[in-house]
């Protein structure tokens, strides 16, 4: 409340308790600060398993997601709106933001040369443990480098199953090594790998036919943020795309996420629609 001119810090009919009893831990629960100006926190979710889809679809506000393909953010995209629209929210409320990673130079030659760049920074040494992440970090140096890609059953399943079973299936349309996916995988060369005007008309389509709404980028150079902020962002600017300045100071507000309404305040105000009816 914090009405200076009545001396009233708060209204002690608007502070409401927890009262939370649980099997583990029981807590009153009122907090001596006041909501944030964002509502609460953005909850962000990474994972692409069924428990992790229909869990980020429920109840998240930003969604994390690695993409092989513009393909495979398509259909993920439209997954997880159907999703948020089978639990009763609207699809625009949920945030989604493939993982990338830009590689830029000014020609195409200097795109090859920091793409080379980028790939002598990886070992193969450092590539397979890399790629034991989504398989429950499981040891793949125990397997021949140079032969065909190890037969896993469902090692992966209990960590990050859409990651691993993509890695899988890839590996057996193609028929790679095991070298070869874990290379791959390290530093896949894809539509982001490009001049400014290429990288710029990779996000325009994966924004404009659905599936992104947005980005969350990580450099593989140490130069790339800077080179991405200088070369590709004026480009973006340049035809609508992205913002020339923030209009909001929190979170929220730059991601366009609405703030939640008070369930305190919307039950509130039901009742009284219900003594006035």
């Amino acid at each position: 409340m914090r009405d200076k001119q009545k001396g009233e810090f708060f209204t002690p009919g608007k502070l409401h308790t927890l009262d939370h009893k649980g099997e583990f831990f029981s807590v009153k629960g009122p907090l001596n600060i006041a909501r944030s100006k964002q509502g609460q926190p953005v909850i962000f979710q990474a994972g692409t398993s069924e428990a992790g889809r229909n869990f980020a679809a429920q109840n998240s506000d930003a969604i994390f997601v690695h993409a092989e393909s513009f393909d495979d953010a398509r259909t993920y995209y439209q997954d997880l709106k159907q999703r948020a629209e089978g639990f009763a929210r609207d699809p625009h409320a949920l945030s989604i933001l493939p993982g990338i990673r830009p590689i830029v130079g000014r020609d195409e030659a200097e795109v090859e040369s920091r793409y080379r760049q980028a790939v002598e920074l990886v070992t193969i040494e450092d590539a397979i443990v890399a790629l034991g992440r989504p398989f429950n970090d499981h040891d793949f140096s125990q397997y021949p480098l140079d032969a065909p890609f190890p037969e896993l059953g469902d090692l992966g399943s209990n960590s990050q199953k859409g990651g691993s079973d993509r890695i899988k299936q890839l590996a057996r349309d193609e028929g790679l090594s095991l070298r070869e996916v874990a290379l791959r995988f390290s530093l896949p060369r894809r539509d982001f790998v490009g001049t400014p005007e290429q990288v710029a008309d990779a996000i325009q389509t994966w924004f404009e036919e659905g599936a992104a709404d947005g980005f969350i980028i990580n450099s593989v150079l140490p130069d790339g943020l800077q080179y991405f902020t200088e070369w590709v962002v004026p480009v973006l600017q340049q035809r609508g795309l992205f913002r020339t300045e923030y209009s909001g100071n929190t979170l929220r507000e730059n991601l366009g996420l609405e703030v939640p309404v008070n369930r305190h305040a919307k039950a509130f105000a039901h009742k009284k629609d219900e003594a006035l009816a």
